[in-house]
């Protein structure tokens, strides 16, 4: 039988830091069920757990290095293989519900934070990013790769598809899908967490009738783009420009004179030379119907606001990840990772909306490699006393809210980029496994003249 050793002893300052930003009675209350069976001899299953969320704020670090720095000093590491098995043997599950628990708004009412709302709507965001998997058999049979005429892309992408609070950027419910699986086939699952409290914002990809058709179902507002070649009657004009439509679920729905359903079409572009985009033409689709009360330049400049989207993405995937790909072997490691990262990036967001609190100011005017570095930096310096734990996350969220970024300017460069350079050949499939060397180098060398 194993001591059963508290927690406290086991805990280096790093993690005793982390516990005061998500506690562990919240961890236990969520999985706790799921901790009661030990996973490994070796590792613990409070341990094993955050490691697991570790790996999402250090992912230059190996599994050995990742357990010092939650670990006291005086226990054991243990190999790479043993922390190995011991994920494997703790079920993706278990930390999609721990995400699902611990994951929640942080913005609390309209009157509190209005940055996250629109007339009482909350403002959530939907999109879908992609993931490089290490390239082994299992992760190409289970989430696939890209390819074209002449070859398959370099790695398996997992697709992720999110909804977020765009107010403070935190990425609330997600699911993990495979690199055929399209973003709106993915949304479909996602559909059951909103409600008529939300207005929903979504890119031109989202702009289709499978998708409208169950939000007006539920009643939920959305504002999306569509694609401009898309057919919408004029029905009704309003008196912003804007005006009533019907859009139907099936291709022949409209000839076949087969009800459909009211939406609200607002067709706009704009005339300035100096900004990107100008004369091309848009076209948003809302369930806000009444032009008075909602008008289209409102939700013309209201729409930009899904962009808060795109930029979690970048800190999740770029700032969190240094862009590098995920390290798990296997689909169910990947997505156990997944869900971890989905965890860390949380923790930070969270420190964040409590700083901007402190400065006064939005969620989205803290940097977020400033709280980063801040984070890093104060970690080892959490004491075991708990009166001077929560000195220390005082301490913590007040310099997080000294790291103020300037107000955003307007953007001026074009979604573009430079030449790729192709220095080297392409690695094509047949170059994955090459042979073995038979014997050192030296007992083949063959001197000429």
């Amino acid at each position: 039988m194993f001591q059963t050793v508290p927690a406290a002893l086991k805990d280096s300052a790093r993690l005793r830091g982390l516990k005061c930003v998500l506690s562990q009675k919240t961890i236990d209350r969520s999985i706790g069920e799921h901790l009661k069976t030990r996973y490994c001899k070796r590792i613990d299953n409070q341990q094993l757990v955050w490691l697991i969320v570790g790996m999402g704020l250090f992912p230059r670090k190996k599994y050995r290095q990742i357990f010092r720095l939650f670990a006291a000093p005086w226990l054991l590491t243990p190999s790479s293989t043993t922390i190995t098995m011991a994920r494997k043997r703790l079920a993706a599950s278990v930390i999609e519900k721990l995400c699902d628990a611990v994951v929640n708004f942080l913005a609390l009412s309209p009157i509190k934070h209005p940055f996250a709302f629109y007339k009482g709507l909350r403002l959530v965001g939907i999109d879908g990013t992609l993931l490089d998997c290490p390239d082994t058999d299992a992760n190409r049979e289970a989430f696939g790769r890209p390819s074209n005429q002449t070859s398959h892309g370099a790695f398996p992408k997992a697709r992720v598809v999110t909804l977020c609070e765009l107010g403070t950027r935190v990425l609330w419910r997600s699911i993990i899908g495979t690199y055929h699986q399209s973003e709106q086939t993915l949304t479909h699952s996602l559909l059951k967490h909103l409600t008529p409290k939300m207005l929903l914002l979504a890119d031109r990809h989202f702009g289709v009738a499978p998708i409208i058709y169950p939000l007006l179902q539920k009643q939920v507002p959305f504002l999306i783009r569509c694609k401009k070649g898309q057919v919408f009657e004029v029905e009704k004009v309003l008196a912003d420009g804007s005006y009533l439509s019907t859009i139907y679920l099936g291709k022949n729905d409209r000839k076949l004179r087969r009800v459909g359903k009211t939406i609200r079409v607002i067709r706009y572009t704009h005339r300035d030379p100096n900004r990107p985009g100008c004369g091309e033409v848009h076209v948003l689709l809302t369930s806000l119907l009444d032009a008075e009360k909602y008008p289209a330049v409102e939700q013309i400049e209201l729409y930009h606001v899904r962009w808060e989207e795109e930029i979690a993405f970048s800190e999740w995937k770029v700032a969190l990840g240094e862009t590098k790909m995920l390290r798990s072997q296997s689909p169910a490691m990947v997505r156990q990772e997944i869900w971890g990262k989905l965890l860390s990036h949380y923790i930070l967001r969270l420190l964040i909306f409590r700083a901007a609190e402190v400065a006064e100011v939005e969620p989205i005017g803290i940097s977020f490699t400033g709280a980063l570095d801040v984070l890093m930096a104060r970690l080892p310096d959490v004491k075991k006393s708990r009166v001077k734990s929560k000195q220390w996350l005082r301490n913590l969220i007040n310099e997080i809210a000294e790291e103020k970024m300037p107000p955003r300017t307007n953007r001026i460069n074009p979604r573009k980029i430079k030449k790729r350079s192709k220095a080297r050949p392409t690695k094509h499939d047949s170059d994955r496994l090459p042979p073995k060397p038979s014997g050192p180098f030296r007992d083949h060398v063959q001197i000429s003249i």
